[in-house]
């Protein structure tokens, strides 16, 4: 990664300035494009974890008929 960093370095130094800017801005943004597919990436993997761990649970507690109300009364006694 070093040497490849290195090469770059040498070959924006034989840019004229506006040639220089431009490659260094398209440079960032491929950069922060790459951060945002990560997170994403990363974003979407809590997701399905998530989801994995919901769908262990349903079935875990019977389904006996009572209201989220009675659940709730029965949980705080």
């Amino acid at each position: 990664m070093q040497a490849a960093a290195i090469k770059i370095h040498h070959l924006l130094e034989k840019l004229e300035q506006e040639d220089y800017d431009k490659a260094v801005s398209y440079i960032e943004f491929l950069v922060d494009t790459r951060k945002k597919a990560k997170r994403k990436k990363k974003s979407f993997g809590n997701r399905e974890e998530i989801e994995a761990a919901v769908a262990s649970l349903v079935g875990a507690i019977p389904d006996v008929g009572k209201t989220l109300e009675e659940y709730r009364d029965e949980r705080l006694k």
